[in-house]
């Protein structure tokens, strides 16, 4: 069903693929193509563990020039990690000021934009743009001397998936089938601008003709295909920003039918943030200030995204750590200064994505960080990281609750389970499909190929209609 190679390809009309699927991960993105035998997936990232897929890094140098997946994570472990930030106030401009007057009229006056930079920076990384398109009121980032919108972010990944896949097959890709979340946001406003966003981002792309179909109906494509009896199945997508599920009645040849769907914004990336609450205790957690007072709590709420770190680097948080310096704790305090003004924060969560992934298959494992003033180890076991996702596991069931009262089905009727998504093999989460299913039902798809299998084949059929 699955194959490697890329000849004898394709449905066509004029040597140009109709459709291929594309989903645009959190964590990882990936392209394919069916041709009605056979499902064609292409080597996208070189450098990847798994070359079919290309992890959703973006790095742009000082000069604008891009790079992504594998390649973009090299380069900035070699030109940021490690390096201390040198800040320094700018003028960006003026802004017109206008106040109420002691007179009739306004007093109107031109006030300097001053804004801090950081002048020994080479490059910028970013990831997880995919759940930048919750937020409503952002329009993209200034790298540099350029504004880049949330479109262009995308696109430079997406033209990265269409590009290689032309190379790759020596036709032209224009149509696309993109996988999206259940939802982007809570908000029905939100939701709807976040799709046109990246409708936008796969026109400039390259794309010409750009459908979606919901990521967890696009897997259960892939799984209709091989079903010879009709069937109930829940769709488990479990990926880097979101959970997205469906029950789908499906098999036997006749077209699938969606029932019920549910999204949740919980993904792998908030379960990486957990794991940083296990390292607190050695960057000062619970210290006090040389006045006796606490260390500010939103210090250490800034720790949970290596994004946010960064901005601990900047000057008017000098002050502060020199406060702590002559406190309760001056090594951990120490060790925080040197994690955020040495952007480090971005190495760290490597490692605490590997512990969660080592945490799958073992029932402990050891953070080791031994970067400049830091040197860590911190064992964490399989018991005490489910305590840990207590909240997360709950809000899963829930969502699960929440999908089959949709439905208007028992657990009982839902046939097979199909699991896919990184975070979906999480033992925790796996136990809690077979408690509520049975063992037995729970199927595990593969894990970062399987949504865009189903969107290729979504594509074959609107080609053939």
């Amino acid at each position: 069903m699955v194959g490697d190679g890329y000849s004898s390809l394709i449905f066509s009309i004029e040597g140009v693929i109709v459709f291929v699927g594309v989903d645009f991960g959190t964590s990882n993105s990936s392209i394919a193509v069916y041709n009605g035998d056979e499902i064609r997936l292409f080597n996208i990232d070189p450098l990847c563990l798994n070359p079919k897929v290309l992890p959703s890094y973006t790095f742009i140098t000082k000069e604008h020039s891009t790079f992504v997946g594998i390649e973009a994570i090299e380069n900035y472990l070699e030109l940021e990690s490690g390096r201390p930030a040198v800040w320094e106030k700018r003028k960006a401009g003026q802004v017109e000021v206008t106040v109420a007057g002691p007179g009739k009229g306004p007093i109107i006056y031109m006030q300097d934009l001053i804004v801090e930079v950081d002048i020994a920076a080479q490059g910028r990384l970013l990831q997880s743009i995919k759940t930048a398109l919750r937020d409503p009121k952002y329009e993209g980032t200034q790298i540099f001397d350029r504004f880049y919108s949330i479109e262009e972010l995308i696109s430079l990944l997406l033209t990265t998936l269409r590009e290689k896949c032309e190379q790759l097959i020596g036709e032209p890709v224009r149509n696309v089938v993109i996988g999206r979340p259940v939802k982007f946001s809570d908000n029905v406003d939100t939701d709807q601008r976040a799709e046109e966003k990246l409708l936008q981002a796969a026109k400039l792309a390259g794309f010409d003709q750009v459908v979606f179909e919901l990521e967890p109906i696009g897997g259960a494509y892939l799984y209709h295909q091989n079903a010879f009896e009709r069937e109930k199945v829940l769709v488990f997508d479990f990926g880097g920003g979101t959970l997205d599920m469906t029950i789908m009645e499906l098999g036997k040849a006749i077209p699938p039918h969606t029932i019920a769907t549910h999204g949740v914004l919980l993904g792998g990336n908030d379960i990486d943030a957990v794991l940083m609450h296990t390292l607190l205790k050695y960057f000062g957690e619970g210290s006090k200030l040389d006045s006796g007072h606490p260390f500010p709590a939103h210090i250490f709420e800034m720790l949970f995204s290596w994004q946010n770190m960064v901005e601990l680097s900047r000057p008017e948080y000098f002050q502060l750590f020199r406060q702590a310096q002559n406190g309760s704790d001056p090594e951990g305090v120490g060790r925080l200064e040197s994690l955020v003004r040495n952007k480090l924060g971005f190495k760290l969560f490597q490692r605490l994505e590997q512990a969660k992934v080592d945490l799958s298959s073992n029932h402990f494992t050891q953070v080791q960080f031994i970067e400049q003033r830091i040197n860590l180890k911190n064992k964490i076991t399989r018991s005490r990281f489910e305590e840990l996702i207590a909240d997360e596991l709950a809000l899963v069931d829930e969502a699960i609750n929440e999908l089959l009262l949709k439905s208007g089905l028992r657990a009982a009727q839902i046939n097979a389970v199909l699991r896919t998504g990184g975070s979906s093999s999480i033992p925790a989460f796996k136990n809690l499909l077979a408690d509520r299913f049975s063992l037995q039902r729970v199927k595990e798809l593969n894990l970062f190929t399987t949504i865009v299998g189903g969107l290729a084949v979504k594509g074959y059929e609107l080609a053939r209609n």
